[in-house]
């Protein structure tokens, strides 16, 4: 297992290196990676061919889907993003509380939603016998997660269509000399990814997998929780802070600070089961947040148009619906403001249906 890396570097490589499945490089390391300048040729984002737009997604037909309710994030017609003055992240979060405080709050068996990821990654694979050389690559990830309510029913990762190559020249050399295995992986900014030599889509993947504690989900940044204690995260702002400043010791990461808290509440909003009056809780503690910062009008990876927030010092953004209050996406920009890391949800709710699992169980 690796060592545990900053809390800060945890949201922006989606999980530590011990919690993606395969994967033989360190969070620190992927970090690294992703902000190190690559020719430029070749480190161009993904063409529109390899990470097809949302209006092109097609899921996983489930015939007996009974939905309780569900948010529908609507892609934004606007070709531009009309320039504007950022006002207080404060003032931005809090309207945003309002906003979705009032969406329906009735619940159901499992937390239902669909998106897409992105991501780089390195893997190596080499015959018994010899050490295999890591090749990085990059990996766009069409996915839906089932997250059960009840820790009776199983909670699943479905992963409906992926596409992955290599970075450089230079890794696609040490792919080929290694049998050009498939490159493929789910991960992205938040939420539950698996990484390393995975098989063609579609295919499952057990979420709550209590044989390998190390990589059950859920998480809250880098703590392990249960449905159940997130169910019972309180809905009072200054209460809520308390439980996740607690988590985060239990973590191991002591004194917690204000980018822990920022990643935390991210990575339940991109993800975990919530009632409009936790999401709109978190926002409230974002909002008190003294690093946040309103980084203005901005697209999301899929063209959505929203507000972007991230914490001050910190290439972690997320992107909320001005209309709805909705999260849109979570997203890790490098330095020059290439996208090294995202998930982007296109619906979220809770739905009384069981999903429809494919063949292939990972």
């Amino acid at each position: 297992m690796s060592r545990k890396p900053d809390p800060a570097h945890l949201l922006a490589m989606a999980r530590p290196a011990s919690l993606d499945r395969g994967s033989r490089v360190s969070a620190d390391d992927m970090l690294a990676m992703a902000t190190t300048e690559a020719p430029e040729e070749l480190t161009r984002r993904p063409s529109r061919r390899r990470r097809p737009l949302v209006t092109a997604l097609r899921f996983t037909a489930i015939a007996t889907v009974v939905a309780v309710t569900t948010t529908v994030l609507v892609r934004s017609t606007d070709s531009e993003v009309a320039p504007s003055t950022p006002t207080l992240a404060r003032t931005v979060l809090l309207a945003a509380a309002d906003r979705i405080e009032t969406a329906n709050p009735a619940i159901g068996r499992y937390w239902h939603t669909t998106g897409q990821s992105f991501a780089v990654g390195a893997f190596g694979q080499a015959p018994v016998g010899k050490v295999p050389e890591d090749v990085r690559y990059r990996v766009a990830c069409t996915h839906e997660t089932w997250i059960a309510r009840s820790e009776r029913d199983p909670s699943w990762l479905v992963v409906t269509a992926q596409s992955g190559e290599p970075l450089t020249r230079a890794d696609e050399a040490a792919w080929r000399r290694q049998g050009a295995y498939r490159l493929g992986a789910c991960e992205g900014a938040a939420g539950p990814s698996v990484g390393g030599v995975l098989p063609a889509p579609p295919f499952a993947s057990r979420l709550d997998d209590k044989r390998h504690p190390e990589v059950s989900y859920p998480m809250v940044g880098a703590t392990h929780v249960t449905t159940e204690e997130v169910m019972s995260l309180p809905t009072d702002p200054a209460k809520l802070k308390e439980v996740l400043q607690a988590w985060t010791r239990r973590a191991g990461y002591v004194p917690p600070t204000e980018q822990s808290l920022f990643f935390q509440a991210a990575s339940i909003l991109s993800g975990l089961p919530t009632t409009p009056k936790l999401r709109a809780a978190l926002y409230r503690v974002l909002a008190n947040l003294q690093s946040a910062k309103n980084i203005g009008t901005i697209k999301d990876p899929l063209g959505r148009v929203g507000a972007g927030i991230e914490a001050s010092g910190e290439a972690i953004q997320i992107i909320i619906d001005q209309t709805s209050g909705e999260l849109l996406a979570v997203q890790v920009p490098d330095r020059t403001g290439e996208l090294t890391s995202w998930t982007a949800l296109t619906t979220s709710g809770w739905t009384d249906a069981r999903p429809s699992l494919p063949k292939t169980i990972t």
